[in-house]
């Protein structure tokens, strides 16, 4: 057994404290070793002005502590695992990984400058990132609450604190950046970095914030992971490294470096792959631009749908279409309106876009959260800023956002909705029945919005529980499997159209 060990990180703050993760885990299983922290500048930290997409090296910020380590002057080190090149050489391995945190970026933008951004119609983000610059251009055009008519992208280097110090005291009206890495730094526990949280935490406070969903903003392979490096001949450590290990991150971010190695790796490239496991089965999530020009999006579960051994007629499905389905009238409950708008520092859930009245107000103390991209986007086009999204998932998808808030929940939804996990409730509508406008006694395959949409019409024609059900991962689904007991009949589909696309 190991009796002493040498963990070396890069010298920001924001390393450090990932190499102190590392090492509090080994300490964990192996509580007698003695452990030596050693940091050092890389060649990415001593060349702040280069633009990472134009420097030569893929490991700017690997390669130096890698030389360490194939030295001897130190055991193993720990990097962010998105800055490791795909190939490490032959003298070094990427022993593991701890759990991974949480993969997505967020965006922030000074409160001081949303007047000039409504005047001028522009806005300017902080990036060094091509594939930020992808998806957010089309991100903010669709999901911030601005009618823009430009959005530019200026290059910013250094480490988060110093990042945060050049956004706030320049002339740009946003950055963005990984949110593992700010939910490190507030999560700070290392003595001498004791004002890092709160400074963070000041700097947040003169920002609107907003984390960008998977499914519209793929991120960087591996981001939010941590790559623990080893010699390839220290069998030893090899193997306490893989007990201290997530598998589970290890093998999602091997999914997303393969296929970012496929085409042709780098950090010049404009394309962003997520993995991500859920309740429900793997999630993939990949968007970009290859250096052909050659655009691509999925946004896919990886578990397999009902098995078919042919495409169906699109007469057995229900519904045939979105279009003119309609099975309720919404009136809403004008007391609610006033609740709303009476209520701050709250976090507010909201499952679609009408269970907010047009006249209800949400005081800006409130952050809002919604069930999906879609309720999102009719959000945003009322002027609503949005501060995240469950992404189609459910309620069940943990919004992650303990370190930027601590307010309560409170969900906005209709009168006769099932009891979920947010207690505190304002019921803002009445569902009234609709006369259900095709013929549903012969359809076999069934797509449900809601589990109030289900129970009408099962109430009306209840021969469709010998049918195929599909719906969204949410409270839907916990709604409809308690009646669908087999569970070959009922399985969860993202959204209407994948469902579709997929039967027809």
């Amino acid at each position: 057994m190991l009796k002493n060990l040498k963990i070396l990180s890069r010298k920001s703050n924001l390393a450090v404290i990932q190499a102190r993760q590392v090492g509090k885990k080994i300490r964990e299983h192996f509580p007698t070793i003695k452990i030596e922290y050693i940091a050092k500048k890389t060649l990415g930290d001593i060349d702040l002005k280069t633009p990472l997409s134009e420097m030569g090296s893929a490991g700017v910020f690997t390669d130096d502590l890698r030389d360490d380590l194939i030295a001897n002057k130190c055991d193993l080190a720990v990097h962010s695992w998105k800055d490791l090149p795909l190939d490490l050489g032959s003298n070094t391995v990427l022993a593991g990984s701890l759990k991974r945190s949480d993969q997505r970026d967020i965006l922030f933008v000074k409160k001081n400058s949303l007047e000039n951004i409504h005047k001028n119609k522009i806005i300017t983000i902080l990036s060094s990132s091509p594939r930020r610059m992808y998806n957010l251009d089309s991100f903010i055009k669709n999901y911030l609450p601005f009618n823009l008519d430009k959005i530019a992208f200026e290059n910013i280097r250094g480490n988060i604190p110093s990042r945060f110090k050049k956004f706030l005291e320049g002339n740009a009206s946003g950055l963005v950046m990984a949110k593992a890495a700010v939910d490190r730094l507030l999560n700070n526990q290392i003595q001498e970095f004791d004002d890092t949280a709160e400074i963070m935490r000041k700097n947040i406070d003169e920002c609107l914030w907003t984390i960008t969903p998977l499914s519209q903003n793929p991120t960087s392979p591996a981001q939010g992971a941590l790559g623990i490096e080893v010699s390839r001949n220290n069998k030893e450590l090899i193997e306490m490294i893989n007990i201290i290990s997530d598998h589970q991150t290890i093998d999602c971010v091997n999914q997303e470096r393969k296929i970012l190695k496929n085409y042709g790796g780098g950090c010049h490239q404009k394309i962003g792959v997520s993995y991500f496991a859920t309740h429900f089965g793997l999630m993939k999530a990949k968007k970009g631009e290859t250096d052909n020009g050659e655009k691509f999006y999925e946004w896919e579960k990886k578990d397999p749908y009902i098995n078919l051994d042919r495409k169906v007629n699109k007469d057995q499905i229900f519904p045939v279409s979105l279009k003119n389905h309609k099975l309720f009238k919404r009136e809403y409950i004008l007391e609610s309106i006033e609740k709303i708008k009476e209520i701050s520092q709250h976090c507010f859930w909201i499952a679609r876009s009408s269970a907010l009245p047009i006249d209800a107000k949400i005081n800006s103390t409130n952050i809002v959260w919604t069930s999906g991209i879609k309720t999102w986007k009719s959000l945003a086009d009322r002027g609503i800023w949005v501060n995240g999204t469950a992404d189609g998932m459910g309620e069940n998808f943990d919004p992650h956002i303990d370190n930027l808030t601590s307010n309560p929940w409170i969900k906005l939804t209709h009168k006769s909705a099932p009891e979920t996990k947010y207690k505190e409730v304002i019921h803002t509508y009445f569902l009234k029945e609709l006369p259900i406008k095709e013929d549903v006694s012969d359809k076999k395959f069934f797509y449900w919005m809601s589990s109030s949409a289900f129970n009408y019409v099962l109430k009306q024609y209840p021969k469709i529980i010998n049918g195929y059900h599909a719906c969204g991962p949410g409270n839907t689904y916990e709604a409809l499997k308690k009646v669908i007991k087999d569970p070959e009949r009922l399985e969860i589909v993202l959204s209407y159209n994948a469902w579709k696309k997929k039967l027809i």
